[in-house]
């Protein structure tokens, strides 16, 4: 069955928080990089991980259960979506 109408805008929310929050999220990573490996993926999986953690909760206050399968995967198709376009904010943020 997947997500909702409700729970798709509610993710779709999210989405759009993180995006306009992007450059806050770059500092905060710069600070918690560990020595190795570089910073873009480091910042990609935080705000990606920060989405989907944030949207898991949401959705289990709203609902009292974890997302089932169809919804697990409406939630990723959403993220796959999005994911290119928050990796090149990224860079262009890490640019400048």
């Amino acid at each position: 069955m997947g997500l909702s109408l409700s729970d798709k805008k509610e993710l779709e929310s999210l989405l759009k928080f993180h995006s306009l929050n992007i450059n806050q999220m770059i500092t905060f990573s710069k600070n918690l990089i560990p020595s190795q490996g570089n910073i873009e993926d480091f910042a990609y999986g935080f705000i990606v991980g920060t989405i989907i953690g944030n949207y898991s909760e949401k959705f289990f206050q709203r609902h009292n259960r974890a997302p089932d399968n169809d919804e697990l995967m409406d939630i990723y198709f959403t993220m796959s979506l999005r994911s290119a376009k928050i990796r090149k904010t990224i860079i262009n943020e890490l640019k400048y």
